[in-house]
């Protein structure tokens, strides 16, 4: 049965009619001692005070309420990456639909049973129950990292969490039910009785209705976003396959590098570490060779490198006299060699793409045709990712005016003819090679130059240390399929060993 509201109302209003008269007689007592414009001065400063501040936290409550990025350890592939586009356009429809029904456990369940289907169905498209796909031992592991991150989480961000108790939350829950009644007589009364104290009270207790009425809501998006972005990230690992692995078993040298590795190091110990594998490309004459025996820091190994490359030959970088990595040399393309397609394994096998473009060749298509082999090579790939490259500009020596050669030359403002025709080749070359704009571009120079050398190979090895963690993910996935065999075979073993081991314990008991 509802009561009327009119009584209460009738009993506020004739309450507040002192506060009121006492305004009216206030106001009439400032204007007769002539503080009117004082007043208003002051007013005016309070409402700009409170104008900026109130703009000030909008633009702070836009912004998330807790840095919710997760920063991955392990990277993404194509499909991976289109997956966790997925579920994150999932998030909205979540919020909006279910918010009111966080306080119920089922619902949480199934969220995460939403977003484990909406993952499952993108990497088994062809399966009736994607989601049932996965070994026991995997989805039980997914469901620890998932409550191992939130209880990280939660700890670290939302005060007393590790002291209130469930318990705690229910019976304080239940006494605001039955102190809500006696509450709002209570207030009713002060009001009336004390109507300044009361107006003071009210107001903050509508402030902090207020504060609470956004901070909860906030609160509740941040922690199912929280919880739908970890459930996401891990079952993205658990369907792809990258969940079964440890991490040491895709550091292992492959079969492939190892044979390189002992071509190039020869007679040397080879390192216990999949390498790095950069591949330099380029037409013919574009100056590949001629960049790798630059990067080298051993004149030996330099030696080593012939001038002229009629077939792709590995040779080892080395750091601090320790098997670093693997650089390959290729012959040059044409407008009529597609080499690609005779080289698909060691293509397959790179993580880093240094591609060599002459500034004084204008022929641009046999680059272009291979950009498009390359890209579509790993576009069929949707499990791997596209190998990083870095873009150099060789031969900046001889653009106009051939005979000037003062460097250093500033590429971003250009401030010479040299300088302008060199960054007129770097944007003639990413225009037509149709490079993103991110594409890491350096201009070199390997020539003698009047006795001065080459010029900018230290921003080419910066670009290149600048791309290591992106070769270092693409490093990773192309291991990821021999690390998930070998993986597989050795906890098969593990188990039929230990299974044997408790049976024949059995029969010799028996």
């Amino acid at each position: 049965m509802k009561h009327a509201l009119w009584p209460w109302l009738a009993l506020l209003v004739i309450g507040i009619i002192p506060v009121l008269a006492l305004m009216v007689i206030g106001a009439w007592w400032v204007w007769q001692q002539q503080w009117y414009w004082l007043w208003l001065n002051l007013a005016v400063m309070c409402v700009g005070i409170v104008w900026i501040t109130a703009r000030k936290i909008n633009r702070y409550q836009k912004n998330p309420l807790i840095d919710n990025a997760i920063k991955f350890d392990t990277p993404f592939s194509q499909r991976d990456q289109a997956a966790w586009a997925a579920v994150q356009a999932l998030i909205p429809s979540i919020n909006k639909n279910t918010r009111q029904k966080l306080d119920n456990i089922d619902t949480w369940l199934q969220i995460g049973q939403q977003v484990l289907t909406l993952v499952a169905r993108h990497y088994r498209p062809k399966a009736e129950q994607p989601e049932m796909d996965i070994p026991v031992t995997e989805l039980l592991r997914m469901a620890e990292l998932v409550c191992h991150d939130l209880h990280a989480q939660i700890q670290g961000n939302l005060p007393l969490s590790h002291v209130v108790t469930l318990a705690d939350g229910l019976n304080l829950q239940r006494w605001l039910d039955h102190l809500s009644d006696a509450n709002a007589a209570f207030r009713l009364g002060r009001l009336i009785l004390n109507p300044l104290t009361g107006g003071f009270y009210e107001a903050k207790n509508y402030a902090q209705t207020k504060v609470l009425a956004l901070t909860l809501p906030r609160l509740q998006d941040w922690l199912l976003e929280l919880y739908v972005q970890k459930v996401g990230h891990y079952a993205i690992l658990l369907y792809s396959g990258r969940m079964a692995v440890e991490q040491q078993r895709i550091d292992v040298l492959s079969a492939k590098s190892n044979k390189d590795g002992q071509q190039a190091m020869k007679q040397q110990t080879a390192s216990n570490q999949e390498p790095l594998r950069f591949l330099v490309a380029g037409q013919t004459n574009a100056g590949k060779s001629t960049l790798i025996n630059t990067l080298f820091d051993s004149p030996r190994a330099a030696a080593d490198v012939v001038s002229c490359t009629d077939a792709i030959m590995p040779y080892a970088l080395e750091s601090e006299g320790q098997f670093s990595g693997l650089i390959f040399d290729t012959p040059g393309y044409g407008e009529k060699t597609s080499w690609l397609y005779d080289n698909r394994e060691e293509l397959d096998k790179t993580d880093l793409v240094i591609l060599v473009c002459n500034a004084n060749n204008a022929a641009r298509s046999a680059d272009r045709r291979f950009l498009q082999e390359f890209q579509q090579h790993f576009q069929d790939q949707p499990n791997r990712k596209i190998p990083p490259m870095i873009l150099v500009v060789t031969h900046i020596d001889e653009l106009r005016p051939i005979r000037e050669w003062q460097p250093p030359y500033d590429i971003a403002e250009p401030n010479c003819v040299k300088a302008a025709n060199i960054r007129a080749a770097m944007d003639a070359i990413q225009h037509d090679l149709s490079l993103f704009d991110d594409t890491a571009i350096v201009p070199v120079s390997f020539g003698n130059n009047n006795g001065m050398g080459s010029y900018n190979v230290d921003s080419l090895l910066l670009a290149i240390g600048r791309q290591m963690d992106e070769a270092n993910r693409a490093r990773l996935l192309r291991c990821l399929k021999d690390a998930k065999n070998s993986e597989k075979w050795t906890r098969l073993w593990q188990q039929v060993t230990q299974s044997s081991r408790w049976l024949l314990s059995k029969i010799v008991d028996t």
